[in-house]
Parts: C-alpha cells; sequence; structure tokens
C-alpha cells in the first residue's frame, strides 16, 4: 500500500472515530489525541482534581475538557464555543504526526471541508526532508486554525539517549519551534516510547505543559477506569516516587500507526478491527 493511499486511509478512520465517539454518551473520555490549541487559548479545567504534582510546582495546570455539574454550559460548548448542545461530555480531538506533506495535500482538504481542526506535531529538524511539510506548508496550517506542537528534533528514540541527548531532542524542539513563531505547550513521543521513563518525563516537564502518547484506545479525563492500572486521580507521581499510567504527560490515544501495521495496512481488514475498538 503506498504513502498516498495509507495517508488516505488514516484521515478517514480519523474523520469516522470522530464522528462516533462524539455521538456516544455518558462517562468522562477523551479519545484520539488529548492536545488544544495553544494559540486558540487555554482552558484551565479541574482535570488534575486538586492533586499535587510531585517534584513539579511551577508546571501549569493542565489545559483539557472535563464535565463541570455545576455549569449550565454543555462540555462541547465549553471547548469550542458552539450554540449546539450536545447530550455527552465526550472529546475527540485529532492528532497527526511526522509534518508528512501528505498531512499538507490529502488530511487538511478533508479536515476543512467537514470543519475539523488537528493537531500537527512536528518533527522541526525533518522540514527539508524528501515527502515532508516544510516551513511555509507548517505557516499555511496554523493560519487556517491548524495547531502546531512538537515532536522532537529528529524522531529519536528516547529512552536511548543520555540527558543532553533528550534536551537536544525535547528542549531543542521547543525553541526551533518557537524561531519560527510556534509556541508549543505540548509534546509527542517519538515511537510512544517514553512516558513510562522518568527522566524522559522530567525533561519534557521542563518545556512543555502536557505529552501525548499513542499507547491505549482510550483517555478517561479523571485518569481512572484503567483496569491494569488503577488510579485514583491525574498526578504524575505517586507518594512513592512512581509515574502513574494516565497523567498530563502520559495522555493515552489511540495510534493507527499501531493498528495499520498490526493489519499489514490492508484497508478492509484495518476498517474492521477500527470499528471493533470504537465500539
Amino acid at each position: 500500500m503506498n504513502r498516498h493511499n495509507k495517508t488516505l486511509v488514516t484521515v478517514f478512520v480519523a474523520i469516522i472515530i470522530a464522528l462516533i465517539v462524539i455521538t456516544i454518551t455518558n462517562g468522562s473520555i477523551i479519545n484520539s489525541a488529548l492536545s488544544l490549541s495553544s494559540h486558540q487559548g487555554k482552558l484551565e479545567t479541574d482535570i488534575t482534581s486538586g492533586a499535587n504534582v510531585a517534584n513539579n510546582s511551577s508546571r501549569s495546570s493542565l489545559t483539557a475538557t472535563s464535565p463541570d455539574p455545576s455549569s449550565s454550559t454543555s462540555p462541547r460548548e465549553s471547548v469550542v464555543g458552539s450554540n449546539t448542545k450536545l447530550v455527552n461530555n465526550k472529546v475527540v480531538v485529532l492528532s497527526f504526526d511526522d509534518n508528512r506533506i501528505g498531512d499538507f495535500t490529502y488530511a487538511k482538504p478533508i479536515l476543512d471541508k467537514y470543519g475539523y481542526k488537528a493537531t500537527f506535531f512536528v518533527i522541526c529538524g525533518k522540514t527539508t526532508d524528501s515527502g515532508a511539510m516544510n516551513w511555509q506548508d507548517i505557516a499555511a496550517m496554523q493560519k487556517d486554525g491548524m495547531d502546531i506542537e512538537s515532536h522532537t528534533m529528529t524522531h529519536a528514540h528516547l529512552n536511548t539517549l543520555t540527558q543532553s541527548q533528550l534536551n537536544f531532542e525535547i528542549g531543542g524542539s521547543k525553541q526551533c519551534l518557537a524561531t519560527h513563531g510556534y509556541n508549543a505547550t505540548i509534546f509527542a513521543y517519538p515511537y510512544n516510547e517514553g512516558s513510562n521513563n522518568p527522566v524522559v518525563v522530567n525533561t519534557v516537564a521542563k518545556y512543555y505543559d502536557m505529552a501525548r502518547s499513542g499507547t491505549d484506545p482510550l483517555m478517561f479525563l479523571d485518569c481512572k477506569g484503567f483496569t491494569k492500572h488503577p488510579q485514583t486521580d491525574c498526578r504524575t507521581y505517586t507518594a512513592n516516587d512512581k509515574l502513574t499510567y494516565a497523567n498530563r504527560y502520559a495522555i493515552r490515544s489511540l495510534s493507527f500507526d499501531i493498528l495499520e501495521i498490526k493489519d499489514s495496512f490492508d484497508n478492509a481488514t484495518m476498517f474492521s478491527n477500527f470499528t471493533k475498538i470504537v465500539k
């Protein structure tokens, strides 16, 4: 299956999941990558439920959406200011990694057609590679309301790096984006590696408000509900200084890379397995 067809399938699946999950009722779940635009203003909410994040007193509040029983505004309205009230408290956020040119030529026109915005996680050192979005493309994305965020300098395996290398990949990416006019406050882990590594997480926390990993079909806003990883809140570290499974630096999402590889990029099989996941 060629790169263009893979891109189309990924975009199609991403949009379908948005349409399906938004219509599901009950529960406090974010599906797909939870990331909010730093260019469109932050939504300060109670996702951390008042829990202190160990060793991180200077970190900003996690920006996300969470139901407020005392509010007359629907969850959907709190996100986009829409006049349309929905009868659920689900949020779907679409994101695309690696700044491939297909994001611009295939994904963006489909998103524009249906009125969706998305987050694009950019590998800052690879904007001149063959088949990549360049800075002109990225600027056009942001001009049309897309969110531009950080995906390291070179897409390295973070768990294999020294501290100085981590500073370059993680902090250097933030500085690189800033140089081009983008205030990146969200980070995505390459290969979905690093969110369970305290050294990596602590480095990410120096530069970003939150980070996304593609290692679970659903993200629970209150960080509860993960049966294999029971939690009571969204703090980053437990009282024993152990990393929690889900927190502001381990925002869980469904990775279509994993789905595509598992299904050998077969369209029918990918769509069948996708619908099973959603249901």
